[in-house]
């Protein structure tokens, strides 16, 4: 699947597609990427206003799945290679 970051509906069909995962990515992904910000956030206030999709992410937060990069702040310089050599490991 490929992902506009520029387009906050081709950001939200990839989120649905792995929310767990891809919600720590778009939060990296402001902090790296301003440019893509407008977007994101977008994104983001789609998700937060829709039932289906809020409840998609908190249940996923809830089952302790997605993690904030404040969390680990050294996954920020880790490649997503090794950010899932470490998932899997």
């Amino acid at each position: 699947m490929i992902v506009s970051l520029n387009d906050p509906a081709s950001i939200l069909n990839w989120w649905k597609v792995f929310p767990e995962r891809h919600d720590a990515f778009l939060e990296f992904k402001l902090r790296a990427s301003p440019e893509f910000a407008p977007a994101i956030r977008e994104a983001q206030r789609r998700i937060a206003a829709s039932p289906e999709l809020r409840e998609l992410h908190l249940s996923a937060a809830r089952a302790g799945r997605i993690r904030s990069a404040e969390e680990d702040p050294e996954d920020i310089c880790r490649s997503p290679y090794e950010l899932r050599r470490a998932e899997v490991a």
